[in-house]
């Protein structure tokens, strides 16, 4: 299987992680993009502790003030004050990838969230998790830029489902090669909120298949 067949297992990330930085030393290995954390990490600590401290960077992204939340014990983690948006690319650059991004906004669209964080030459983002209250049917489409670093797994919660949008949505990241292999209804807190897990495969796999 190609690396793209082996990031639902994420003890085969961690096996990634290693064959990356043992090719080059300045590989970070796994990177996690986890947007909209209300002050729960539950989520980057259960990853942690299936792969082991160190192996993956985290990056955690939410425009509230939760950074001294970030439980001490979670390794390499980066906690970055902003939500995520649509990206719009005449804001403030006017289409010019040249200009720097002005920093200290509440929020940013995901190409320039990658630029910021100096990640436009990183090859994968093992994890993106995205949980924004709404804002997955307004970004769904950054998601699938061919202009920044592959995101091999996104795990999103969506609230609620916009029609049209809601098709498009879901057809989209079918036609971008992601595969659904997990839902999950979250009765916890919110039985109209839905957790969808979708990994990303070669083309020939989604050949001739009805998903």
């Amino acid at each position: 299987r190609t690396e793209m067949g082996e990031q639902c297992d994420p003890h085969r990330i961690k096996k990634l992680a290693a064959n990356r930085k043992a090719n080059n030393p300045n590989h970070p290995g796994c990177v996690i993009y986890s947007v909209g954390s209300s002050g729960s990490f539950t989520f980057e600590m259960g990853m942690q502790n299936e792969m082991g401290e160190g192996v993956c960077e985290y990056h955690i992204f939410d425009y509230g003030n939760y950074e001294s939340k970030v439980p001490k014990e979670l390794k390499r983690a980066y906690y970055h004050r902003w939500g995520l948006k649509k990206q719009d690319d005449d804001d403030n650059r006017k289409n010019n990838d040249d200009e720097p991004i002005v920093p200290g906004k509440a929020f940013y669209g995901l190409r320039d969230t990658i630029k910021l964080l100096g990640h436009e030459g990183l090859d994968v983002i093992d994890v993106f998790k995205i949980d924004c209250e709404k804002c997955e049917w307004e970004t769904y489409m950054d998601w699938l830029a061919t202009d920044i670093p592959l995101l091999h797994q996104i795990l999103v919660e969506v609230h609620g489902a916009p029609g049209r949008t809601a098709v498009d949505f879901f057809d989209s990241l079918e036609k971008g090669g992601y595969l659904r292999f997990h839902k999950e209804p979250n009765i916890q807190y919110n039985p109209g909120c839905i957790e969808y897990a979708f990994v990303r495969v070669e083309s020939s796999f989604m050949e001739g298949k009805v998903l």
